[in-house]
């Protein structure tokens, strides 16, 4: 019983992640919200780490994985976006 109930709970967990991936990447899409951007993949890379410490059925565990590289990629990109608007002015494609 207990172990049908982490599974549902993990399940659920996966699916906000992927949700929250989703919406981060819209704002990456259109370089909005850039800091409230990094803020959620930070926290989103706290709950991967949380869940790479369980013992998890080995789909899961590649599930996991998959988010944790989406994750790291997107962080990147909101970091380089920051990076190239603080530098230059840098606004969706042009300078300013």
């Amino acid at each position: 019983m207990a172990g049908l109930r982490d599974d549902r709970e993990l399940e659920k967990s996966l699916k906000e992640i992927a949700e929250n991936l989703r919406f981060c990447e819209e704002n990456l899409r259109r370089e909005i919200r850039l800091d409230l951007t990094r803020h959620i993949l930070e926290e989103l890379m706290k709950n991967i780490d949380d869940l790479r410490a369980r013992r998890l059925p080995r789909d899961l565990r590649e599930r996991v994985e998959e988010l944790a590289l989406k994750i790291k990629i997107l962080y990147h990109r909101a970091e380089v976006l920051s990076s190239l608007r603080e530098k230059s002015r840098y606004y969706r494609g042009r300078q300013v």
